[in-house]
């Protein structure tokens, strides 16, 4: 690729985490009662959520967003082993989860499951689950070698917030009860992971 083409890649990058992480924090100032800390990302997107036709356009474009970026990232690659296929793998199902989560929106809290709603979280965790082992793939990839020690750094947080983000649903004391901060938590550091890795490999250029 050219250095043009890296840093088109690069801003798409940047674009999609810009938004994913950004403006819901400014769609929740129109949401009476939402916490940030409580409250997940695709609560904004509900039926009955005054700000859900922002927050659903918003999933779908980041969602579009990070495809672009998964097509440039392949592009990067000099070769396609095993380990390059299971992480393009995992930033394109993230991508295509990300794009139904915001075709099918949350069931409301409080109301019964929608078939809408079972998308969503089906498709955001396929997403979810399959992007929190890409530290874990990097760690063959012949690329990202010398950034082993920090995908090996990451892997262990992103399971874990993971595992919180999951078991801490529908909780409504304690520590357990902050799901938004650990979906956040956990955006951050696939983000951070993903950008690093491809930061990385244009400094090599």
């Amino acid at each position: 690729m050219t250095y043009s083409s890296w840093m088109f890649f690069l801003g798409i990058l940047l674009i999609a985490i810009c938004s994913d992480l950004l403006i819901p924090v400014v769609l929740g100032r129109y949401y009476p009662g939402y916490n940030h800390l409580v409250d997940t990302i695709s609560t904004l997107g509900t039926p009955g959520s005054p700000v859900q036709r922002y927050a659903c356009m918003t999933l779908i474009g980041v969602g579009i967003l990070l495809l672009l970026f998964t097509y440039g990232q392949a592009r990067a690659f000099h070769s396609m082993t095993w380990c390059h296929i299971l992480f393009i793998l995992g930033t394109s199902l993230f991508g295509i989860g990300t794009v139904l989560a915001g075709i099918c929106p949350e069931t409301q809290p409080g109301t019964p499951e929608t078939a809408p709603g079972k998308i969503h979280g089906i498709a955001s965790g396929i997403g979810f689950l399959f992007l929190i082992f890409n530290p874990l793939w990097a760690l063959w990839i012949q690329e990202f070698s010398k950034l082993r020690f920090v995908n090996g750094l990451l892997f262990p947080p992103a399971i874990m917030t993971f595992v919180l983000f999951l078991v801490s649903e529908h909780r409504t004391t304690g520590m357990l009860r902050y799901t938004g901060l650990f979906q956040r938590l956990n955006l951050l550091i696939l983000y951070g992971h993903l950008f690093f890795n491809y930061l990385w490999q244009m400094k090599k250029l």
